[in-house]
């Protein structure tokens, strides 16, 4: 018969003056309040016990008596004894010990930083969003079972690969392949070498961050821009300085004349987040041109580039970086695979490839090698390509009929920005409006948009509205148009 196994229970010291049996039944009575026995678990038996604290078996025997007469445990003929579903009372004579003063524990400067802005960025998305939530995919479209099948094929070989090495810089074969693809869709040329990767968009921040930027050294954001990448670098102990934004991106120079002497830039060229322009070729060039200069990085995140429903994708910053390899392009994948896929990869210049590895190496920050593999073999059995097509056709789908709901209800009092590229429609309102207003009043009507003063960081953000549609039916959008339309009439 297949029998429990036993583990050794720790028990307390003995005070002076107790008894062997006093002693014992003290410090069970104590082991099942504090939860090391907690409620229905089993007992060790009475000849473990002896054995383990050098008593005699007479003596747990009567300690194991006075604990089922008192109601502490059951005792079931064969099985063993168990700990009652509901422990009694304390008894006179058993006061319990007064409780411990627990001496507050107080966080470093940077660790209080840390905790601050991390509570702003905490996302708790419900299983299903709510309508326009922006940033959320329709997990449904990812061919699941696909994953796992080649998950399964690859089963065996990740048995092998537990026992060898770590590869920091992550699997060679789809550090290849990503390369092929980057060429291919973003007209990025790199080499495979270049490649690391990271297991998130965010972690990726932080590394760079700190193995780039010394405490309070500057560092350039898109305002309004992201508020997780601020948080992280604020963090991270860089002095975030706000650089406004306008239809050609981010305005080099305003940031040149708050703080031209800052280590890193931080971009979204390809699709500002959130207002979803394209960087200008101008703006590009002068970013550049700061940057060899200054002997600056420009960090660009290429979000939503796999999306993009109206003519050619515009090109990443790394495609314009030459020979100048300071640009560092952040690729995610969250928003073409399922969401609970971490994996994220760098390219970097290549001076920086050894640096990041070893700090990879060093906060054993490495994504899953099972999904590196399984991902390798959907890229290269051509799931990849097909799993985007299919996404492209239904979101291209949905946001069509977001602009054409929104053009029917609000006509030139909502007026949708030119061009469809990412997961999210920016529609902007009159300058007369309060955008968290309107946001207020259609959250009351169970909707939700993101008004776009959510998202600046100093300077004013023009009024608008950000509103996600990839995760929702076209009906369900129709119908949340209706809604909202509804919700601002009656306010």
């Amino acid at each position: 018969m297949r029998r429990a196994a036993e583990h050794s229970l720790t028990l307390g010291p003995r005070a002076e003056g107790l008894t062997l049996q006093q002693w014992l039944h003290d410090a069970l009575c104590e082991a099942m309040r504090d939860g090391r026995l907690p409620p229905g678990s089993r007992l060790p038996t009475t000849r473990s016990l002896a054995r383990d604290h050098g008593l005699s078996r007479s003596t747990v025997t009567a300690v194991f008596e006075r604990l089922l007469a008192d109601g502490y445990i059951s005792a079931r003929v064969g099985r063993g004894s168990f700990v009652a579903p509901h422990l009694p009372l304390a008894s006179v004579d058993e006061e319990p010990a007064p409780a411990p003063r627990v001496q507050a524990i107080a966080l470093s400067r940077r660790g209080r930083d840390m905790a601050a802005a991390g509570s702003g960025v905490m996302h708790r998305n419900a299983p299903l969003p709510r309508t326009f939530e922006a940033d959320r995919v329709d997990a449904g479209l990812f061919p699941a079972a696909v994953w796992a099948r080649l998950a399964a094929r690859r089963s065996r070989w990740h048995e092998t690969r537990l026992v060898q090495g770590p590869e920091w810089q992550g699997l060679a074969p789809l550090r290849q392949l990503l390369a092929q693809q980057l060429l291919l869709t973003r007209g990025v040329r790199c080499e495979a070498e270049q490649i690391v990767l990271v297991p998130g968009a965010r972690q990726a921040v932080d590394l760079l961050a700190r193995l780039l930027l010394n405490p309070g050294e500057e560092a350039w954001v898109e305002d309004p821009g992201s508020p997780a990448v601020q948080a992280v670098l604020a963090a991270a102990g860089a002095r975030v300085v706000a650089v406004p934004v306008d239809d050609e991106g981010l305005q080099v120079d305003a940031a040149l004349a708050a703080a031209p002497r800052a280590r890193l830039a931080c971009t979204t060229a390809a699709a500002q987040m959130p207002l979803g322009h394209a960087m200008s070729a101008a703006r590009r060039k002068a970013l550049l041109a700061w940057a060899r200069t200054a002997g600056a990085y420009v960090l660009d995140e290429d979000r939503e580039g796999d999306f993009i429903f109206d003519g050619a994708a515009p090109a990443p910053l790394k495609a314009n970086d030459g020979e100048g390899d300071c640009v560092i392009h952040l690729g995610s994948l969250a928003f073409s695979m399922a969401p609970c896929l971490r994996l994220a990869y760098l390219v970097l210049p290549h001076r920086l490839v050894e640096p990041v590895c070893a700090a990879l190496a060093l906060t054993q920050s490495q994504p899953s090698l099972l999904d590196q593999a399984v991902l390798h073999d959907f890229i290269a059995d051509g799931h990849w390509a097909r799993h985007l097509r299919e996404l492209r056709f239904v979101y291209g789908a949905r946001a069509e009929a977001l602009r054409h709901g929104l053009d029917r209800h609000f006509g030139r009092w909502l007026r949708v920005a030119p061009g469809q590229r990412g997961l999210n429609l920016t529609a902007w309102l009159p300058a007369t409006a309060r955008d968290a207003d309107v946001a207020a009043r259609a959250a009351a009507a169970g909707i939700t948009v993101a008004p776009l003063a959510a998202y600046r960081l100093q300077h004013p953000a023009p009024a608008g509205l950000r509103l996600g549609f990839a995760a929702f039916s076209e009906a369900s959008i129709r119908g949340g148009v209706a809604r909202l339309a509804a919700a601002l009439e009656r306010g």
